[in-house]
Formats: structure tokens, C-alpha cells, sequence
């Protein structure tokens, strides 16, 4: 329950005091105390803080009650209501002066007493709030840096916080105007802006912009303001020093620009260098070629025409180096594949992966139609994707379970994919003879084996191929595995 408010009595007449104290206390009033001169009034009000005092302003003493309410704090401290059976004029002026927040003339109705009282209280709580909502709002300002203009449009004075004087160097006592608010402007924005506050005040508009100003022994700084129209002729403005946020974003532009002539720079040595290296490498490979196929062929000739001049050993000699050179040859063939596939521009399309997977399957199966195989693949996998480049994908990793499934009785390679999280996941699984997950980090670096060459062939690029392109696709591409049982590679192409 609310406590009632406290109200101390400040009468020399000990029946109207009592009296009074009576009234009070019926109307649901504490009363902590009654005092009958100016120093006890005082000492009262510092050790008992009331809510608010009834003054006497006739009392014992030197002190009348006005000058008691003078001694007081400034508002809002404790609000004080004069008492008087007097209300000669100069008595009411000097009343006046210590703002009081109300006047009863002896006698008054309890009614009165009490109206008066809840008109006071309601009135002290209304102005305590206004002084905390304008220390916060100070605290706030400060915190900020921000600070305030009060811009009379019609006389164009402008009344300015500490905050405000300090900005543009002016001192309490310098009245302002418009005239010196441009005065302090860089010469270069002061046009502008002279524009612009011309047009606010023609046409009522919020004015938010930026400027630079110049103050004697000062170097420049830049300022920016906000500003709106109120009514009675009046213009408030908040202006905050962003000179350290100005020199920031100067430093951050040449940075930037400094670093996009460096990336520039690296970008045309870049490709200058990929354009070198593609002819090299196309320079390489055609002169490889040629003593690759002489190699190959003319160990194929020898061992056709001169079978009993090698015997055995030699003619097996002979075919390890002729198979020697076609692994080259493939090898070859297959970095200018991947080098090719990962330079040259995409063209996105809908793509039908099933359809893919199905032709890649049946070529396959024709290349080695002794093999027992079970392919299955899942309709209406579509997607969005290179169609040459999603071809590569899917035949390397169709071709990489076929060939970990060749020591299998049956070879069982399933195609599909799986949605999870809004996004569309391709997995290629088989039954062939898997790895070790401890050795995944592998998987898609060029001339990685998890297996021995002796075991399973080919050139170790395939994977590489594939991650290569899924990621120009913005996709990711990932392998699950357990030995003996198999391995599922997983891929996103985000198009």
C-alpha cells in the first residue's frame, strides 16, 4: 500500500496549527511535525524531507515564511503552499518570487486545503520528472557527443548547449545567429549549406547534412547536424563532431583504392601467368605426344615382329614399357581435361542427371559385359548446371565405384539424392571395397591413392576432376566410408 503523503506544518499559532494537523489527518495526510519559526522550519524540512510544507508566512522570528521558501532548494525541491489571512500586493509579489505552488487565504475549506494539496503534489511529481528526463537526456547528449541548437526562425538567434559553444567556438555570452553559425563554416560547404538551411526555413524541411568548420588555432573539423521544425517558430538541432569518423573513412577509401590498383596489378600478372602456363601446358602435352606414341608403338611393333628374339623376359620388358607410356598418354590427356574444365565459362542450364548417370551406367556395363551388376538410379534428379561439366562428375564417379566393385561377386552402385535443410543433396554409393575414413583429407588431391595401382588402375585425377567442378558450381562435395563395406560420395551443385 502507498504510504500517505507527508506534510509538515509551518504555524506559530498553536490552535490553527492543531487545527490544521486535525484537517489533515481526516483528508488521509501524515503530518511528521509542526514548527512555529524560520530556523526550526529549516532544520524540519532537512531532517524529516516531507512531501510538501503549508507555510505561514507570518511566523515567529526574524524569518517570515517567504523567506524560509527562499532559503529552500531550487525546484523541484519541496514544494511549499503559503498560508496568510493578509493578501496585500506586496506581500503576493514577494510570494511570487519564490514560486510557490499555491496560495490560501485564512479561512479556507477543508475541501479547498485538500484541492490545493493534490494540485501541488501532482504538479512537483510532473516537474521532478521533467528534470530527470532532461538529466538523462544531458547524460545521453554528453555520452554522444552530441550537442543542441535552438534556432528561432523568425529572429534567426540561435540559443547553443556547452556541447554546441564548444563545437564553434563560441562563449556563454555570445549570442548567436545563422549568420554566425555560417561564419564558422569552411568557405567551400559554406554556400551549400546556406542553401540548404534557406530552404528549410521557406519550406519547413528536416535538414540533416554534413560540413566543415574552421575556428581560429583550430584545425578543420567536420560536423554534422540534424535538424527539425517545431511550432512557435522554433528549430532544434543536434550537431555531433564526426572529424575522427570523416579522417577514418578517408583512410579507409585510400586503403581501398590502394588495394584495388595492387589486386589490379596481381590480377593482370595473374592471368598473364595462366595464359602462359595453358600454352605450356598445351606446348607440353603435344610434344610429349609424339615420342609417347612412337614409344608405345614401336614397342607394340617389336613385340608383334620379334616375339622369339626377346623371350620371355624381354618381351615382358617390353610390355611394361609400352604400358608405361600409355599411362602417360592418359595422364596427359586427363590434366588438360581438368585443366580445361576448370577454365572455361559455365553454362547453366537444367540439367537431367538421371539421364546422365543412365548412359554412363549402360557404357559400362557394354565395356565389361561379363560383369554381374545391379545399377540402380533414381528418376527426376535435376539440377541446375553445366551440362559438359556435370557429365564429368557423374561419369568419374560412376567409373570410380565401378572400379572399387570389379573384386565383388555382384556389383551393386546406386544413384540418388536426398533433400535436408532446403538443400538438395546427389550421392553415388556402391558395395565396393571402401577406405579408411581417417584417410578422407586424401580423397580429393591429385595423385592421391587410398589403393595400390597393382589393385585398382587410373590416374588419380578423377576425384580432383570432380571436386574441382562442383565447387565452380558453388556446391561442396563429400565421402563416407567404412573398409570392406563400400563408400558413398555425396555433392551440392548450387548453380
Amino acid at each position: 500500500m502507498k504510504n500517505p503523503p507527508r506534510i509538515l506544518i509551518v504555524e506559530d499559532e498553536r490552535i490553527v496549527a492543531f487545527n490544521l494537523q486535525q484537517r489533515l489527518a481526516h483528508l488521509g495526510y501524515e503530518v511528521p511535525g509542526v514548527a512555529v519559526s524560520g530556523p526550526e522550519s529549516l532544520d524540519m524540512i532537512e531532517r524529516l524531507a516531507p512531501d510538501l510544507v503549508l507555510m505561514d508566512i507570518h511566523i515567529e522570528g526574524e524569518m517570515d515564511g517567504i523567506d524560509v521558501a527562499s532559503r529552500l532548494a531550487d525546484p523541484p525541491s519541496v514544494p511549499v503552499i503559503y498560508l496568510t489571512a493578509y493578501s496585500e500586493d506586496a506581500t503576493l509579489k514577494r510570494a511570487r518570487q519564490t514560486k510557490p505552488y499555491g496560495y490560501l487565504i485564512k479561512p479556507f475549506s477543508e475541501r479547498e486545503l485538500h484541492a490545493t494539496i493534490q494540485m501541488a503534489l501532482e504538479r512537483h511529481a510532473a516537474e521532478a520528472a521533467v528534470v530527470r528526463h532532461q538529466r538523462l537526456l544531458q547524460q545521453a547528449l554528453d555520452a554522444a557527443s552530441l550537442g543542441v541548437l535552438e534556432i528561432n526562425t523568425r529572429t534567426r538567434e540561435i540559443n547553443a548547449s556547452d556541447r554546441a559553444q564548444a563545437v564553434f567556438g563560441w562563449s556563454p555570452q555570445h549570442k548567436a545567429t545563422l549568420s554566425d553559425l555560417l561564419d564558422c563554416m569552411a568557405v567551400c560547404d559554406r554556400q551549400a549549406f546556406s542553401a540548404t538551411i534557406e530552404q528549410s526555413l521557406n519550406e519547413l524541411k528536416t535538414i540533416s547534412d554534413e560540413f566543415r568548420v574552421h575556428i581560429n588555432g583550430q584545425s578543420e573539423r567536420w560536423i554534422r547536424i540534424e535538424a527539425r521544425h517545431w511550432p512557435m517558430n522554433q528549430m532544434t538541432g543536434v550537431i555531433q563532431d564526426i572529424t575522427d569518423r570523416k579522417h577514418s573513412e578517408l583512410r579507409l577509401k585510400r586503403l581501398n583504392e590502394g588495394l584495388e590498383h595492387l589486386v589490379n596489378e596481381r590480377t593482370a600478372e595473374l592471368n598473364q601467368s595462366i595464359k602462359e602456363l595453358e600454352a605450356f601446358s598445351s606446348s607440353v602435352a603435344h610434344d610429349l605426344r609424339a615420342p609417347l606414341r612412337a614409344i608405345v608403338g614401336f614397342s607394340q611393333e617389336i613385340m608383334l615382329e620379334h616375339p622369339d628374339d626377346l623371350g620371355e623376359d624381354g618381351l615382358a620388358m617390353v610390355r611394361r614399357i609400352a604400358s608405361a607410356g600409355q599411362r602417360m598418354s592418359a595422364l596427359i590427356d586427363a590434366l588438360l581435361n581438368m585443366s580445361r574444365m576448370t577454365q572455361v565459362p559455365l553454362q547453366l542450364g537444367k540439367v537431367n542427371i538421371s539421364d546422365i548417370a543412365s548412359e554412363v551406367a549402360q557404357q559400362l556395363m557394354r565395356d565389361d559385359p561379363q560383369r554381374v551388376a545391379d545399377v540402380r538410379i533414381a528418376p527426376g534428379l535435376d539440377a541446375l548446371a553445366d551440362l559438359s561439366l556435370v557429365c564429368s562428375v557423374i561419369d568419374n564417379l560412376l567409373r570410380n565405384a565401378w572400379k572399387f566393385t570389379a573384386q565383388n561377386p555382384v556389383t551393386r552402385i546406386e544413384v540418388g539424392s536426398s533433400e535436408r535443410e532446403g538443400e538438395v543433396i546427389y550421392h553415388v554409393r556402391d558395395n565396393g571395397c571402401g577406405f579408411d575414413m581417417a584417410f578422407a583429407h586424401r580423397l580429393f588431391g591429385p595423385f592421391q591413392r587410398l589403393h595400390r595401382e597393382q589393385d585398382y588402375a587410373g590416374t588419380g585425377l578423377g576425384l580432383t576432376i570432380v571436386q574441382r567442378v562442383v565447387m565452380r558450381h558453388g556446391g561442396r562435395v563429400w565421402a563416407e566410408s567404412t573398409p570392406g563395406q563400400g563408400a558413398t560420395f555425396y555433392f551440392t551443385l548450387s548453380g
